[in-house]
């Protein structure tokens, strides 16, 4: 008990600080169904905030209009935004667009023809199979492909469901546009009221961790965005000169599987072939090859080099954690996890070096300045 009191009184700033913290986070995530459109602002403002900053200050205005210099830039951002929205909802709604939907529309009865054809394809090889291997690898196929089935369905009529009919975040998201704007208007005022909030033992701190979550970020949303966008365009190509339907939407899940770790694309390509199974079964083979074909280019050749290896997490702890995350978050826990967990690595990696070398400069990931003497 004595030395338990002793860390405290020596320690009692940091351990206030992750007190406070943890008990932020626990508020924020039972009040998760109300705030997660406000986060969401929030986690936009922070990643836009720096494009902003830099259009402000390459703007020629002067005098009493350098005043609106912000303000006309958010506002030109929101004109560009919707117009590209308008542009979105008139291709899903028309043109190509409309496969999207359609196979949206048509995921519930696609995905178990596609299992159905997959069998039919097993039954011609278990002929050749002696009797009793045949019957137990018969059998445990059926089964796999049953849950199979049933999980991709109840997926989809859960997790992107309740994404889209959850009541408490309607208003939160309709208010999404206001909030977001007056925090990119005020958050270099709010930042700094912030800053000096806070006693400044712990500002070093937080503006360090502010600094490298930013960096890991941005670093892997602009990896994973590159990968994404290559692997889309790889299968949309490998679709189109097959003839297949749905090539549109197929390329877009492929691309989106890549900010899913490990089994993302794995699952992407899945639904492909599943799909393509169903609608053009003589193909499917051939897709199959093209899809792990373009996997291993993306894991082999992209992968390394727009990443960098930066993750220093064994595959296997990535595939659990992917899992832990997305049996309490759902599909966000999925998009979520990776980048989390790298933020929480290199968070360790900073509070480490300060705790063993509190006096001299800190060494922070590559490619990054000095967190202490650079304004965040």
């Amino acid at each position: 008990m004595d030395t338990l009191n002793s860390i405290i009184k020596r320690h009692y700033r940091p351990i206030g600080l992750i007190v406070a913290v943890l008990s932020l986070l626990g508020f924020i995530w039972l009040a998760r169904g109300v705030l997660t459109p406000f986060i969401l602002a929030f986690v936009l403002a922070w990643l836009l905030q720096p494009a902003i900053d830099w259009l402000q200050e390459r703007l020629p205005l002067t005098g009493r209009y350098q005043r609106l210099e912000r303000v006309s830039i958010i506002l030109a951002f929101y004109v560009i935004s919707v117009a590209l929205l308008a542009l979105l909802v008139f291709y899903v709604v028309t043109g190509p667009g409309k496969s999207l939907a359609t196979l949206l529309v048509d995921a519930p009865r696609l995905i178990p023809a596609g299992i159905e054809a997959l069998e039919r394809h097993l039954q011609t090889f278990l002929l050749s199979l002696p009797p009793g291997t045949r019957e137990q690898v018969s059998a445990f196929l059926a089964q796999t492909g049953t849950k199979a089935g049933d999980a991709l369905l109840e997926f989809i009529r859960t997790d992107i469901i309740r994404i889209h009919g959850s009541s408490d975040m309607i208003l939160g998201f309709v208010a999404l546009p206001v909030f977001l704007f007056y925090l990119l208007k005020d958050w270099q005022g709010l930042r700094d009221s912030f800053y000096r909030s806070l006693p400044a033992w712990a500002l070093v701190h937080v503006r360090s961790t502010s600094s490298v979550v930013r960096f890991v970020t941005g670093r892997y949303l602009r990896g994973q965005a590159i990968l994404g966008l290559a692997v889309g365009i790889s299968v949309f190509v490998l679709l189109s000169v097959a003839r297949v339907g749905y090539a549109i939407p197929l390329a877009a899940i492929a691309g989106l599987g890549e900010f899913v770790p490990i089994a993302g694309p794995w699952l992407a390509g899945i639904i492909g072939i599943l799909v393509v199974l169903a609608t053009a079964p003589a193909k499917a083979p051939w897709i199959a090859i093209g899809y792990i074909v373009i996997q291993l280019l993306q894991n082999n050749l992209l992968s390394p080099r727009v990443q960098g290896r930066q993750m220093g997490i064994h595959p296997a702890i990535v595939i659990v954690l992917t899992m832990l995350a997305a049996s309490f978050l759902g599909v966000l826990g999925f998009v979520l996890v990776l980048p989390l967990t790298m933020t929480t690595v290199e968070v360790v990696r900073y509070t480490r070096l300060r705790a063993a070398a509190s006096a001299s400069p800190i060494i922070v990931p590559s490619g990054q300045d000095d967190v202490r003497s650079s304004p965040d």
